[in-house]
């Protein structure tokens, strides 16, 4: 055997033990048993890798995010999902809080739950708004309409449109939170969060909405500050429930508005100040329709603080 040929045969051997490396997530059968849960949480530099490595146009394998879309693909596999599907949706989220986000850094968490009936994939992806802007559900509905082939809206060039279609058809729930926090340095920060989960099995149960993300929000606020939050839970793509958060001297007026819309109140539950109230629905509801109620009632809360 020449040199060369001993060469190409240890290079050979190299490339079969680094890929078998690679695969072992996907293929050790102690991981799934192994591991009840994983979260890795990261806070990038958002100005630095729009500048330097998306404007730069690096090889994408030298980058930041391509390292969190590893971490994606390879975990995603432990929940007994298609990693290339979940790597999709974390590519166009972390993708829109780059592109489209505002101030120094950006939130990534990621997480594995697998000790429960129905494991699942909950993915954070949280960045800084300018003062007085929010992403809200309407705006980002009318985004989605911009990436869907069958829509009279649909826009071949529009980049965010198309990655909003993708997380939308490919997440098994989705959770939209505009906030406000304090910086270390005492400063108000808007914020704009966005949460995407799948399931090992997308019919099965769910992961139980604690809420607590809407209770640190209230907890921030100052006492003179508006409450006013939506919830929206699908299950098979159908509508479930609607839980809206209001200052608890504004109930009665909330289970009214609710009501006459064709809404049931199903529970209750109030923290500090706010009130909690779960409503299902007696029949159903278009998205743009849920859109025409939830402006009434922002209106309604808005007119009552003034």
């Amino acid at each position: 055997m020449s040199q060369e040929e001993k060469r190409i045969r240890e290079l050979e051997e190299e490339n079969k033990k680094l890929k078998r490396q690679i695969e072992n997530t996907a293929h050790s059968p102690y991981l799934k048993k192994g591991m009840a849960n994983v979260r890795y949480y990261v806070r990038v530099f958002r100005e630095e890798i729009v500048t330097n490595e998306i404007l730069g146009r690096i090889d994408e394998s030298l980058g930041t995010l391509y390292e969190i879309k590893n971490f994606v693909h390879r975990y995603s596999l432990l929940a007994g999902l298609d990693p290339d599907s979940i790597r999709i949706i974390a590519t166009e989220a972390i993708q829109n809080i780059v592109e489209h986000g505002h101030g120094k850094y950006a939130e990534i968490e990621l997480e594995l739950h697998n000790e429960v009936i129905n494991p699942f994939f909950k993915m954070s992806f949280k960045h800084e708004m300018q003062p007085g802007m929010k992403y809200t559900l309407s705006q980002i509905n009318e985004n989605v309409k911009k990436g869907d082939v069958s829509s009279e809206h649909f826009d071949i060039e529009n980049s965010r449109g198309r990655g909003e279609f993708l997380m939308k058809e490919l997440a098994d729930e989705r959770r939209i939170l505009n906030g406000v926090e304090i910086t270390p340095e005492g400063n108000k920060m808007h914020y704009f969060k966005r949460v995407l989960i799948n399931y090992k099995d997308p019919k099965g149960p769910r992961d139980v909405t604690s809420f607590d993300e809407i209770k640190e929000e209230i907890d921030r606020l100052d006492p003179e500050e508006a409450l006013c939050y939506f919830h929206i839970d699908h299950r098979k793509s159908k509508l479930s429930s609607v839980t809206i958060v209001v200052a608890s001297s504004r109930e009665t007026k909330l289970r009214t508005m609710m009501e006459t819309s064709g809404f049931y109140l199903v529970h209750k539950d109030k923290y500090y100040r706010a009130v909690f109230c779960s409503f299902e629905p007696t029949k159903e509801f278009t998205s743009s329709e849920l859109e025409n109620l939830f402006e009434k009632i922002r209106k309604q809360v808005e007119i009552e603080k003034e």
